[in-house]
């Protein structure tokens, strides 16, 4: 696949992913959920930003594929705070689409790095390379996702990549079924209710967090647009942002599309 292609991929999951409505805690067509520095309109002018972006991270994926896992890691990270840098000077300093950057990034890396290698592209192998990539990131220290660790020894992004996103890569055909009935509003709060979610765990705590998780699997189970708004507003009183969650999603719609 021309990384070209593959940047418009990303782009168009991004754009999928932000149009879901109703989605507890985020951006989407209704308002701007848990996050009063954001709206909607901002969010679509990080995703035309960052359509170059993703073709880099192709071709650190083309051009390294030899190197080491350290070596490609290293390099990927360099070009992902370069990335980050640019949101921080188009939204004036509002942290967005960061775990977005992050994930997308690890799997178009390997992707690329696996057709380069001529090896099988699917849900298992990319999930390996994943793994390997993620495997000498670090958690840098003073960030949320470094104190959510200490104070409720969650995860979060780093662990889940590190796991390579297998559990969400192996659960695409839950997502194309959902997709097919228009159901990805409803399948979104399956990722909440699924996800340990550092966003959540940073903004509210661990007791509101867990409720959160509760509330989405109660209404994955039950699903009821009224009530999914109703949650909405809740979290939106309760500035319980699911971030980790929509990053998810748009990594499983960009792999959809690329695996389908």
């Amino acid at each position: 696949m021309n990384p070209k292609t593959m940047a418009a991929l990303a782009a168009e999951a991004m754009q999928k992913q932000l149009d879901v409505t109703p989605k507890p805690g985020l951006v989407d067509k209704n308002g701007t959920g848990a996050h009063v520095d954001l709206d909607y309109a901002t969010m679509q002018k990080v995703i035309a930003m960052l359509v170059p972006h993703w073709e880099t991270f192709a071709e650190t994926g083309l051009f390294l594929a030899e190197k080491s896992d350290a070596e490609v890691s290293a390099v990927m990270e360099k070009v992902g705070e370069a990335v980050i840098d640019e949101i921080f000077a188009v939204t004036d300093g509002v942290n967005v689409y960061k775990g977005t950057v992050f994930c997308l990034g690890l799997f178009i890396t390997a992707y690329y790095r696996l057709y380069r290698k001529g090896a099988p592209l699917t849900p298992e192998t990319i999930s390996d390379q994943i793994a390997r990539l993620a495997a000498p990131i670090r958690r840098r220290k003073d960030t949320h996702g470094d104190w959510v660790n200490e104070s409720y020894q969650v995860g979060g992004a780093l662990a889940e990549a590190q796991a390579g996103y297998r559990r969400w890569l192996n659960a695409l055909p839950l997502l194309r079924e959902a997709v097919a009935k228009g159901e990805e509003a409803r399948f979104f709060l399956y990722v909440v209710a699924h996800l340990e979610d550092s966003c959540l765990y940073y903004r509210a705590g661990a007791e509101l967090a867990g409720n959160a998780a509760t509330i989405a699997a109660y209404l994955y189970e039950h699903y009821n647009e009224e009530d999914v708004l109703a949650a909405c507003a809740y979290f939106e009183r309760c500035h319980l942002s699911t971030g980790g969650a929509g990053d998810i999603l748009t990594l499983m719609l960009l792999a959809d599309a690329v695996l389908r």
